[in-house]
């Protein structure tokens, strides 16, 4: 192939030259035809022709003259024909000429003889001739003069066809030569080409004889991938779905257990229980590891920034395994300075916490009447903050060649740890990916028989004093005793009543539901209530329309505080509900905390402040609380499209088993409410369009659906079509085939 390629490229050079030769070529022919085709000479030839006959008609005039015919005309006519001689002299003298005339010496010579001899007849054509007539002498001298004059003329019109004819032979020649020229390129560059064709012919067939093996290899390549990819399609699948199978009895077995131990059994009966619930344990966090690293493994990680309480983040993790530790018999001490430069950071907290929680699990299993350590420092490298993360045991420790094996899937120091102590031997692959995703590094150093020392360093970031006070204002207001308060909730999905209510309820507040706007205002009117919370888009009468009612009527809730609650979240719907009278706007998800913000803050002023929780660059608030808790045992991986911080908050809140009946309850309205989609696009009703998306958007965003909450708010930013109520059908099809199926 090199050296065809060579072979093509020289032959194509050859060509190029060929070509561009036979165009110079072209053009010079084309040259000489165009000065063949020039009508100058013939011009000229034309122009000493006239003179000529000029002359010869001053000739035939002065003959006639002597035999005395037309005497009386004589001085007239002679006049008009050397008028003419004059003008086919000046006209030969024009620039068009000078090839043949001025440009040659003969010729203007002849030229000039003709011209001066025409001025001696000048005063002839002048005279008056009738009173008077010419002498014999003079007539016959006239003549004469005549006669040498014409043979001038005749001289200068047979010089001027022999040049013409001369330049016509020569350019005539140079055709010739020219065409001859080309010929001789014309065969080269046909040569040229015919090699050129062959080469490149046996070029295409070598390509198409490597293309033909290259489409097999592709085809095979593209079978392998496609059963590579179809087997982790069904592994991921199988992953999700028997997960979601074993954690769902399973953390029903947890609760129960939990439950139990709280209750008055008999010792055996308790010791069986625990036995229950450690093995429980144990295999949810197998299922986790497992689920987990399949995550990681298809790249599906992802991070959620927030601001962390460092310390009590490292306290929480540590009261978590204390009960693991103390099975163990083993003792956790908390190694944390009294001051640290990064007390709140922001980073993942359910992330980081995995890994700390990981770590020291490990430490604790392979510790026997020991200590665990979780030591906290922090520095600066090249002017950044750093934090560093000890988990340091007085455990069994590692031989050199067991530290080779560690941080690779499913892989243990010695096949008998996992009879022996448990485990999938995916821990620490997980943490060190979720390590290296922070930014961080993770290592180790161990001694057999001593103990272990596992380490990690992130890059973190302090927040600054004004984002600390408002954490400490969050965790005092946690720490106020709330008060029990009749509460009107207006909402019209029933996934979003459901979600509210729990969350009101678990708040130990008093609950009413309205459907509706306008139930909503005859409820105002007949009993009081502490504070309303309203939707803004509801059916028969909005959240706008109601709290106008409901303040017009004067009535027993008038002047109670009316909080929007709702998924519109622009500052012209905040406009519109502080026009309306709202004394807050809530941004749907609402969360627990921010509920007891809003319950906490009512109770100390009871007035129409504006309640707004800090929101993200998204424009909705964060549903989490700063430093909050994710409870052990609950799953680490969800579907995508789940929000997995709302998914904790949700299930932390009120329970797994609460959750799937929301989620159930989302897709069963949902399929209702695409159903009124389809009619409202059949009618062309924008505002029903609207409002049924704006349904779907907030009841999807309550129960962590986030996915299918963007996609319904972008259908109400266009003209949805069919077609786009159908994908967004599809959608909560898929969803609802990961998480109830």
């Amino acid at each position: 192939m090199k050296k065809a390629g060579s072979t093509t490229l020289i032959l194509q050079l050859l060509s190029a030259i060929f070509l561009a030769a036979l165009i110079m070529l072209a053009f010079q022919i084309s040259r000489q035809f165009l000065s063949l085709q020039d009508g100058t000479g013939e011009n000229a030839v034309w122009s000493v022709y006239q003179l000529d006959r000029d002359i010869r008609a001053v000739g035939t005039a002065v003959d006639e003259l002597r035999h005395q015919r037309g005497a009386e005309d004589f001085a007239s006519t002679l006049s008009q024909i050397l008028d003419a001689a004059h003008r086919q002299i000046a006209h030969l003298r024009e620039p068009q000429f000078d090839r043949f005339i001025s440009g040659d010496a003969d010729a203007s010579a002849f030229l000039a003889e003709i011209d001066a001899a025409v001025a001696r007849f000048t005063p002839l054509a002048q005279a008056s001739l009738p009173g008077r007539q010419l002498e014999g002498a003079r007539l016959d001298a006239l003549a004469e003069t005549v006669a040498g004059l014409v043979r001038i003329s005749e001289k200068l019109l047979a010089h001027t066809n022999m040049q013409l004819h001369n330049e016509r032979v020569a350019a005539r020649e140079t055709v010739v030569r020219l065409e001859k020229t080309s010929a001789v390129m014309l065969g080269l560059l046909m040569v040229s080409v015919v090699f050129l064709v062959a080469t490149l012919r046996r070029q295409l067939k070598s390509v198409r004889k490597t293309g033909t093996e290259l489409e097999t290899m592709a085809r095979q390549l593209t079978e392998a991938l496609e059963g590579a990819d179809a087997g982790n399609r069904a592994k991921s699948q199988f992953m999700a779905t028997m997960g979601h199978e074993i954690r769902t009895p399973l953390n029903a077995i947890l609760g129960m257990s939990e439950l139990l131990e709280l209750s008055q059994l008999p010792s055996d009966a308790l010791s069986s229980v625990k036995t229950i619930r450690s093995s429980g344990e144990a295999l949810l966090e197998i299922i986790n590891e497992i689920l987990d690293y399949s995550k990681i493994e298809h790249g599906k990680m992802e991070l959620e920034e927030r601001i962390v309480d460092v310390a009590s983040l490292a306290e929480t993790t540590v009261s978590i395994i204390r009960g693991r530790a103390d099975d163990h018999e083993n003792t956790v001490v908390l190694d944390i300075p009294e001051s640290l430069d990064a007390l709140y950071v922001r980073t993942d907290p359910t992330r980081l916490r995995q890994v700390l929680l990981n770590l020291l699990s490990n430490a604790v299993k392979f510790t026997k009447n020991g200590t665990v350590t979780l030591r906290l420092r922090e520095f600066y490298r090249h002017g950044k903050l750093m934090l560093r993360f000890e988990v340091e045991d007085t455990g069994i420790g590692i031989d050199e060649a067991g530290l080779s094996k560690l941080f690779k899937p499913f892989s243990q120091v010695d096949a008998s740890i996992s009879r022996k102590y448990g485990g999938t031997g995916l821990g620490l692959t997980i943490c060190k990916q979720i390590v290296e995703k922070l930014g961080g590094e993770l290592g180790m150093s161990s001694t057999v028989g001593v103990g272990s020392i596992f380490w990690f360093e992130l890059g973190v970031i302090a927040v600054g004093k004004d984002e600390m006070r408002r954490l400490s204002a969050v965790k005092s207001q946690k720490s106020h005793e709330l008060p029990r308060l009749r509460i009107l909730l207006v909402e019209d999905n029933r996934v979003n009543q459901q979600v509210a209510t729990r969350f009101l309820n678990h708040l130990g507040q008093d609950v009413t539901v309205a459907n509706d706007g306008a139930e909503a205002v005859s409820m105002a009117s007949a009993q009081s209530f502490d504070v309303i919370l309203m939707d803004m888009q509801m059916p028969v009468m909005d959240g706008i329309e109601a709290t106008r009612r409901i303040i017009s009527e004067r009535g027993p809730c008038a002047a109670v505080p009316i909080i929007a609650m709702t998924a519109n979240a622009s500052d012209d719907d905040r406009r519109r509900c502080l026009d309306a009278g709202m004394a807050g706007f809530e941004s749907k998800p609402v969360t627990m905390e921010r509920l007891r913000n809003v319950i906490s803050s009512l109770n100390e002023t009871l007035a129409a402040e504006f309640v707004e929780a800090p929101a993200d660059d998204d424009g909705l608030p964060d549903p989490v609380l700063l430093g909050a808790v994710d409870l052990p045992g609950l799953p680490q991986l969800c579907p995508d499209g789940l929000d997995e911080a709302r998914y904790a908050e949700l299930v932390d809140a009120l329970g797994e088993d609460v959750f799937q009946e929301l989620v159930e309850s989302f897709f069963d309205d949902a399929s209702t409410l695409i159903d009124e989609l389809h009619g409202a696009l059949k009618s062309r009703d924008i505002n029903q369009i609207d409002r049924v998306l704006h349904t779907i958007k907030g009841a999807a965003v309550n129960v962590g659906l986030t996915e299918i909450a963007g996609k319904a708010n972008s259908l109400r930013e266009q003209q949805p079509t069919m077609a786009d109520v159908e994908m967004l059908t599809n959608e909560i099809e898929t969803m609802k085939f990961k998480l109830v199926a």
